[in-house]
Formats: C-alpha cells, sequence, structure tokens
C-alpha cells in the first residue's frame, strides 16, 4: 500500500520578498507520481536533515521552509538557495514544477 505523504514548501524571500507556499500530497497525486514523490524523500534521507544557518545571508535570495509529513510522522528544515543540500534539491524542483 502506498505511503501518505504531505510535502509543504514556503518560499520566501527574493526581490519582491514574496512568500510561497506550496503543498502536495500522494492522495491527490497520479499512482506515477505518489510514486516518485515517494522515491524523492526516501532518496533525500529527509528525516535525518537538519537545517542549516546561512553564514553570511544575501538580500534578494530565497529562503525555504520544506515540511514532510509520512504517515503521521513529520519533520521541517530550513535553508536558503545558496545552502540547499543537494540532495533535497531534486525534491524541491520536483515540487516547484508541478504546482506552477
Amino acid at each position: 500500500m502506498a505511503k501518505n505523504i504531505s510535502v509543504t514548501l514556503e518560499q520566501s524571500g527574493g526581490f519582491a520578498g514574496l512568500m510561497l507556499t506550496k503543498t502536495v500530497n500522494t492522495q491527490t497525486l497520479s499512482p506515477a507520481e505518489a510514486q516518485q514523490l515517494e522515491a524523492l524523500v526516501e532518496e533525500s534521507n529527509f528525516f535525518q536533515l537538519s537545517s542549516i544557518e546561512e553564514a553570511s545571508p544575501q538580500p534578494d535570495r530565497f529562503g525555504y521552509t520544506l515540511s514532510v509529513e509520512v504517515d503521521g510522522r513529520s519533520h521541517s528544515v530550513q535553508f536558503s538557495e545558496t545552502n540547499m543540500p543537494e540532495k533535497v534539491r531534486s525534491l524541491v524542483e520536483w515540487i516547484q514544477t508541478r504546482l506552477r
């Protein structure tokens, strides 16, 4: 049985300082997309990640909060576009392309 996965991506900053929130849930995706999302969450080892502080904050850069809930277990991390963990980048990009 497929896992119930909900991923919320909050993006803030940029030139306009806008806050964008996008949520995707396996219950509302096609079976193929749900499988892709599950694989991306697993490959990122998301529940082992910690937030990353920006060493020297840069104006007009994007900041992100990524929250994942899998079968009732949830975890959130924060990072910026400059220090985004590589193993999370594909998950973030996947969410962004699905929800434009």
